[in-house]
């Protein structure tokens, strides 16, 4: 706006101002000729040209810069004005904001003067303001020639966005009429107008003398250069708006455009009309229509037979409820879609048989008429517009199509239905319509009164839906009906009574809404129409529906497990919630669509799930339409959490009596349930939904969350103290104090709630403590000034990170576990004066702590070496002990005797220190290093550390035991024992404690003894694969698939075996262990042995072999070359068998022999086998039938009565009501085989039937 400068004192006035209005100097001259008020510099008129009366004299005017006080100004002030700063308070708000401006109004100015300038702007404001209002926003300023509105600030409606642009065109076309008055003058008016939606905070500002209220935020900001940016005469939207009103309009899309102060040019989008119900419901329909129908099978067929029933001439009332997004017009767009294509392939099929009879014969399905009404929330005002969106739906009224020719079009219609009677009906149709009437009628309609018009509309309506109903089925589908106007649903009852007598069905869809006019109609038709109802109400979907939408979206296994879970906890069930959800990620980037697949995929790891702005308006007018105080009662409860108590509440809202009725309230509105009474704490309350929680919360400004939180955290602490510290809640004061900003009470709450949390063994809140409490420190770390504090709150990180590291191992994350302990390092290294903490971080790196591939075995053993020196140099037993622990493990891996050493060094300190649990932890690795090759130490190591664990009272040690005991009975082939007494129980204790990594090892066993031991080859294969998940991320993942790929093997799924193989593989040879590599070369020699074509069978020989060579250089257990003997013995035979030549026959045969012959002394030396890939049974049936093809008959019939002997002394084991008897001698194809064998022996009759009749 134009400014004129005073000459006098400098002040800026507005220019049409003529006085200064600081100190009262004229600021414009007035022409004698012709009146015209010009600026004092001018020295004639700038109008006519007439010469200017000199200015008088300037009068002198103090400075106005004010002097330095000589005193205090204080106390001149008033009380009000010398209060301090009020904090902010007020809401947070998703509004639509929409700017208006009228183009070049200075110029117009300039044109037609001040006074007529003022009242061309005053009439065209008043235009714009009753279009705001009328549609449910708020004029928030008017700025002379311009305006701002909100929809959304004060009061919330879910559709804010369609209102705003709904009221930006109609502002436009409001102007343009006005505009085409104005131009006959000679004057051109046009107007801009932009339309943003974003976030403001409605609040009240201003000081204690004036206040007012208003909403401020980047989302006006963004809406005046939205306005700035548009074409006179046009609307321009965000982006932003663009998203939430797209279905209800025609857009043209301009491309992008800068913006100051944004770093990114937006997509900007103008409107050009209101899209007609055809338009917009066609677009809904075809997207939905490509969805699958998911949890609602029930509810399509009663709706399906509704409709059916029309063609035998029953009519009906269907009343379909469910929240917003539920899938009620999903539901319905099914069902018609359906019924089209059933009658489309009826249709086809009779073309195509021409046998058929006619459908005029068969009584051919006729499909109904469906029409359409839609109630929209700011048409609740307007009587009967349900019924007008129907008739316009009916008569395929096209935007902006002159209302004389809709007119006519009725006209015919009318004549069509009702020939000449026509003008009965057909007038009071027009005029509900509100379409101008031809004259004919306009004199009949206006003779009526009020009452009288409205008896006839509803005769009008009544009769149009009985002659329609009489031409066919007819379906008159109404949605959203919550928003009914009370006219609208007077009028719908009137005519529910023609479904007894005629095929209409009439279809009402609408939210459950205490307070709409539709909840008392629902009462009333089941009331007076039972006969006649269908109530169908959509429940939420269920998680498992709700995965299966989800995958639907955005495909199977694209989002991680845990992300997919948090996305579906958010939807709550809703499948609108589940898209929009999706879509937001789609739009923040995190998905993108593979250009070659077509697939959607994920660019980057999700942090966090913003709610999308859709859902926040549909909530927050949910939200809105409480009262304030019970709002005020809800934000508040936000604020404790999802779960939240009477006693704790009452601190933010003390009003006992007044808090206990908003609660009622809060429940009889279905937001809240109670949930039970807790003693101290009194009733315990939780939100229905963690969206609403979440919007309410979000509501508040941070000032309130900040006071209401540290309220909350002090309430917290001292009911803990009062009811006895329950630790458990230490996280939630952690939580409460974290969000007040008390960062080092939150750093003590969350160490308290972290190490409470590993005492329960509840790993995954300990981790999240953990977490907590380094984002913490690093807080206090920076903004610490004193260098002593700093290096305290890094020794504390350390400690923290090492619990952490520990309970990443606990839940199997490995990796990431090994990365804080690289992380220890590196702190250690800046704290050179705490050697104790480098010996600690030295133990727990990569290739010491925590070992995963072979090439860290080296790099391993030189970080122990050092720890061992640094803690010996300190003093340090019990450091110097557990790195002779680390030194031992180390040693063992490499196959390096010197193992014996460290690890006696080690039991002697721990005994010297009195560490019962560290001598156990020894006891067991050595035991498990002595092996089988050295039973007698092993079961000695045992031995002693069971008589110290059963005094410690640990499970985790418990669970090592247990393993260590467990071989026992593997050796012993007692394989039920070992199922059930050991490795379930290992399993059990693992889940308990929340040790993944032993989880995954426990699963392991049960599968292979279930399965290759047992028989129940399903099942195994079931836990494998469970044990294969935890074990994903480590190279230990090589033993769960050999076992898979063995099970494959004796289920004959061979190629599935091989696929597995394969996998495993590169596994393998980075496997620490040489008896994975050894394992990798038995299943693979197994499987080629399973395959037995001669090919085949010289690839086992060849995998046989390396493992024999890698036992025969003690790499390895020799029992690992017993199994490679046994397979190489196999693999001789059926080449022997597949051979031709008599000479290469016996060579194959020969070799047999000498591999089974070794193989059996080797078992007869130990007196059992340990290892997975084989078994006693089949090392004595291997060499009985090495033995018979060496012509050496009697000893190898007698050897193959020994493994008879042997399968059954393990089957006798098994207890005969276990399903494990049976599968145990029919399932597993050796004992298959040992039995063939057994029972074609000479003088094995008896025995033969004995096994014939079990």
């Amino acid at each position: 706006m134009p400014v004129l400068t005073c000459p006098t004192c400098g002040f800026e006035s507005p220019a049409e101002m003529l006085f200064c209005g600081m100190c009262g100097t004229r600021l414009a001259r007035a022409c004698p000729a012709c009146g015209f008020h010009n600026p004092p510099q001018f020295r004639f008129c700038g109008m006519c040209g007439a010469a200017l009366e000199p200015l008088p004299a300037a009068v002198e005017v103090p400075s106005l810069a004010a002097p330095e006080p000589t005193f205090p100004l204080a106390p001149l002030l008033p009380p009000e004005a010398q209060a301090p700063l009020s904090p902010l308070e007020g809401e947070r708000r998703l509004t639509t904001v929409v700017v208006a401006d009228v183009r070049a109004s200075t110029q117009l100015l300039v044109q037609v003067g001040t006074e007529r300038w003022v009242e061309i702007m005053n009439h065209v404001l008043q235009l714009l303001e009753v279009e705001v209002y009328r549609l449910g926003g708020e004029v928030n300023q008017f700025r002379g020639d311009g305006l701002v509105a909100f929809f959304g600030a004060s009061v919330v409606h879910e559709d804010d966005p369609e209102r705003a642009v709904m009221a930006a065109l109609q502002m436009q076309r409001v102007t343009k009429a006005y505009a085409a008055e104005l131009a006959a003058q000679g004057l051109d008016l046009r107007l801009r107008i932009g339309v943003n939606t974003g976030e403001v905070i409605l609040t009240s500002v201003g000081g204690r003398r004036y206040r007012e209220d208003t909403a401020m935020g980047e989302a006006i900001t963004l809406a005046a250069r939205m306005e700035a940016a548009a074409e006179p005469g046009t609307v321009l939207v965000s982006e932003n708006t663009y998203r939430l009103a797209r279905p209800y309009f025609l857009w043209e899309e301009l491309g992008t455009i800068s913006v100051k102060g944004l770093p990114e040019p937006i997509a900007v989008y103008r409107p050009l009309a209101l899209a007609t119900q055809t338009e917009w419901a066609v677009k809904e329909e075809l997207y939905r229509l490509t969805l699958p129908l998911i949890g609602r099978q029930r509810e399509f067929k009663q709706l399906v037979r509704c409709v059916e029933d029309l063609q035998d001439g029953r009519g009906g009332i269907v009343l379909l409820t469910g929240e917003k997004g539920i899938g009620k017009s999903f539901l319905v767009a099914q069902v018609r879609s359906h019924l089209e294509r059933e009658a489309m392939l009826r249709a086809e099929a009779r073309q195509r048989d021409a046998q058929l009879p006619t459908p005029e014969d068969a009584g051919e399905f006729s499909l109904p008429v469906w029409l359409r009404g839609r109630c929209r929330s700011y048409d609740q005002s307007w009587p009967y517009s349900m019924w007008r969106d129907m008739l316009q739906h009916w008569l395929g009224m096209q935007q902006d199509e002159p209302l004389e020719a809709l007119r006519d079009r009725l006209r015919e219609r009318a004549q069509q239905l009702w020939g000449a009677s026509y003008q009965e009906t057909y007038p009071f149709l027009a005029a509900l319509l509100a379409l101008p009437l031809e004259a004919e009628f306009t004199d009949l309609l206006g003779r009526l009164d009020a009452e009288s018009l409205k008896r006839q509309f509803f005769r009008a309506v009544r009769a149009w839906v009985t002659v329609l109903a009489h031409q066919g089925p007819l379906v008159l589908f109404f949605s959203d009906v919550q928003w009914v106007d009370s006219t609208s649903l007077e009028l719908l009852q009137e005519c529910l009574p023609l479904c007894d007598t005629l095929p209409v069905l009439w279809l009402v869809v609408f939210r459950p809404d205490r307070n709409s006019p539709v909840w008392n109609f629902q009462h009333y038709v089941s009331t007076e129409f039972p006969h006649r109802l269908t109530y169908l109400s959509l429940p939420p979907l269920s998680a498992e529906e709700s995965l299966e939408l989800l995958d639907w979206l955005i495909g199977a296994k694209t989002l991680p497990e845990q992300v997919s879970q948090v996305v579906l906890q958010r939807a709550e069930g809703n499948p609108y919630y589940l898209h929009e959800l999706a879509n937001a990620l789609i739009a923040q980037g995190v998905l993108v669509r593979d250009s070659e697949t077509g697939a959607w995929k994920l660019t980057c790891p999700i942090t966090s799930l913003d709610l999308p702005e859709s859902l926040q308006t549909l909530l927050l007018a949910r939200l809105d339409r409480l009262p304030p105080d019970v709002r005020h009662v809800l934000q508040a409860a936000a604020v404790i959490g999802s779960v939240f108590w009477e006693r704790v509440l009452q601190v933010l809202i003390p009003e006992t009596e007044t808090l206990r009725q908003h609660l009622t309230y809060l429940q009889r509105e279905q937001l809240i349930q109670e949930r039970q009474r807790v003693p101290e704490w009194g009733m315990e309350y939780a939100f229905i939904s963690l969206l609403l929680r979440e919007v309410a919360y979000e509501s508040l400004l941070s000032p309130q969350r900040v006071t209401y939180h540290l309220r909350v955290a002090e309430a917290l602490e001292s009911l803990l103290e009062t009811e006895g510290e329950r630790p458990q809640r230490y996280g939630m004061v952690a939580y409460h104090y974290r969000q007040a900003g008390c960062l080092e009470k939150a750093l003590d709450f969350s160490l308290k709630a972290a190490e409470q949390a590993r005492r329960v063994y509840a790993n995954a809140e300990a981790l999240e403590q953990y977490t907590a409490a380094l984002a913490l420190l690093g807080e206090l770390e920076a903004a610490a000034t004193d260098e002593a504090a700093r290096r305290a709150l890094q020794r504390q990180r350390f400690q923290v990170l090492d619990q952490r590291r520990e309970t990443f191992y606990l839940l199997g994350d490995i990796e990431t576990g090994r990365n804080d302990a690289r992380v220890m390092l590196e702190l250690a290294q800046r704290l050179p004066d705490e050697p104790a903490l480098m010996i600690d971080a030295l133990l727990e790196q990569p290739g010491v702590g925590s070992i995963q591939e072979r090439e860290e075995l080296e790099r391993g053993m030189g970080l122990a070496q050092q720890a061992l020196e640094l803690s010996r140099q300190l003093g340090d037993a019990h450091r110097e002990m557990r790195a002779l622990m680390a030194l031992t493990n180390l040693y063992n891996l490499r196959s390096d005797p010197a193992w014996r050493w460290t690890g006696q060094q080690a039991l002697e300190l721990a005994r010297r220190l009195g560490d019962r649990r560290a001598e156990v932890t020894i006891l067991l690795q050595m035991g498990g290093a002595y092996g089988p090759d050295d039973l007698e130490n092993s079961m000695a190591c045992l031995q002693a550390a069971l008589s110290i664990a059963t005094d410690l009272h640990d499970k985790s040690a418990e669970i090592r035991l247990l393993s260590a005991l467990g071989t026992q009975l593997a050796r012993q082939g007692d394989y039920y024992r070992y199922l059930t007494e050991i490795e379930e129980k290992r399993l059990q204790l693992s889940r308990e404690i929340g040790d993944r990594y032993a989880e995954g090892g426990a699963l392991m066993n049960c599968g292979q003894i279930r399965g290759l031991w047992l028989g129940d080859y399903a099942a195994g294969l079931a836990l494998e694969e469970e044990a294969l998940g935890i074990w994903e991320n480590i190279t230990g993942r090589v033993y769960p698939l050999l076992r898979i790929a063995q099970l494959h093997t004796e289920m004959g799924n061979y190629d599935a075996a091989l696929e597995v193989l394969m996998q495993a593989q590169p596994v393998g040879e980075r496997e620490v262990r040489d008896m994975g590599r050894a394992g990798l070369g038995l299943v693979s020699a197994i499987l080629f042995n399973a395959m037995g074509d001669a090919a085949h069978l010289r690839q086992a020989l060849d995998s046989a072999g390396w493992v024999y060579r890698l036992a025969a250089d003690s790499l390895v257990s020799q029992q690992y070359r017993m199994a490679a003997l046994c397979e190489i013995a196999f693999a001789h035979l059926r080449l022997a068998e597949l051979a031709t030549a008599p000479a290469e026959q016996q060579q194959h045969r020969r070799e047999a022999l000498d591999a089974s012959g070794t193989a059996f002394d080797l078992y007869q030396g130990f007196g059992f086998v340990q290892i997975v890939e084989c078994t006693s049974e089949e090392i004595l049936f291997r060499h009985g039938l090495a033995l018979q093809a060496n012509g050496q008959t009697e000893t190898g019939q007698d050897m193959v009565r020994r493994a008879y002997a042997e399968m059954r002394r393990k089957h006798a084991l098994i207890p005969a009501d276990s399903p494990f008897s049976q599968t145990y001698l029919e399932a597993i194809p050796l004992h298959g085989e040992i039995r063939a064998a057994y029972e074609a022996l000479p003088a094995a009759g008896a025995a033969s039937e004995a096994v014939s009749r079990e």
